[in-house]
């Protein structure tokens, strides 16, 4: 059975409080029942007080724009964040894609915030795990600093840079625009960050494999162009199986 918020609680409680001090002659149970519900609210904003210190939020609305600017969507969806070393669970947030922030709601003022993205260590939100990097020259790469899919890790990972971008232009009827899909894609292999994005650029980075990768490529019909997400993580997996 679900449990009911402890706010929720609360303004139960208080709502029914005339009529059960009217029926019990031992107003105790009543103290202890309000004190505990109190105790259960200042309990579950107290979790996560310590995120609630970002700048605000906000992206002015464009009518002539379809789509949005979310990872998967535009809806708070619960999500984990590691944030200043500590995990914060069930924490209602959306992940802004074109300014790469995360964003959740204030309870104290209900206004959307960012997280102070120097303080974000990880997240987890729609079961995919983000983390963040920062550009570092002894990567090989200097990599676009921010937050990473992470959507392969064992001998090699496969991370991916969720971006979208926006495209607007005039048309006969005013504006027009939409959101488009501008994510990339990195092989990390002995410490390198490779960007890749087609089947000739993985196989560049895993060429001391190539032939038993292209076999493998061929035989589950892995589509590097319409299904880059899925081909280049189950071509990383089946390297990393070659390898043991």
């Amino acid at each position: 059975m679900r449990k009911r918020p402890a706010y929720l609680t609360l303004v139960l409680l208080f709502n029914l409080l005339p009529f059960t001090i009217f029926a019990q002659t031992d107003s105790s149970f009543v103290d202890n029942a309000v004190s505990e519900a109190l105790e259960q609210y200042r309990t579950a904003i107290g979790v996560h007080a310590h995120l609630y210190n970002g700048p605000e939020y906000h992206v002015p609305v464009k009518s002539h724009v379809k789509g949005h600017q979310f990872y998967q969507d535009k809806i708070y969806q619960n999500g984990n964040v590691k944030y200043d070393g500590a995990w914060f669970e069930d924490v209602p947030m959306l992940y802004d894609l074109m300014q790469d922030e995360l964003v959740i709601v204030n309870h104290g003022s209900g206004q959307a915030q960012r997280l102070v993205k120097s303080r974000v260590e990880a997240f987890k939100l729609y079961d995919h795990n983000f983390i963040r990097l920062q550009a570092d020259s002894t990567t090989g790469l200097s990599i676009q600093p921010g937050f990473y899919d992470l959507l392969y890790s064992g001998e090699l990972q496969v991370l991916m840079k969720r971006e979208k971008t926006l495209f607007e232009r005039a048309s006969t009827e005013g504006m027009e625009g939409e959101y488009r899909d501008a994510s990339k894609f990195y092989l990390v292999k002995d410490g390198v960050y490779h960007p890749v994005s087609n089947k000739r650029s993985v196989m560049r980075v895993l060429q001391d494999q190539k032939k038993p990768l292209n076999k493998f490529a061929s035989a589950n019909k892995l589509r590097f162009n319409k299904e880059r997400e899925n081909a280049i993580v189950k071509t990383a997996e089946h390297y990393d199986s070659l390898q043991q």
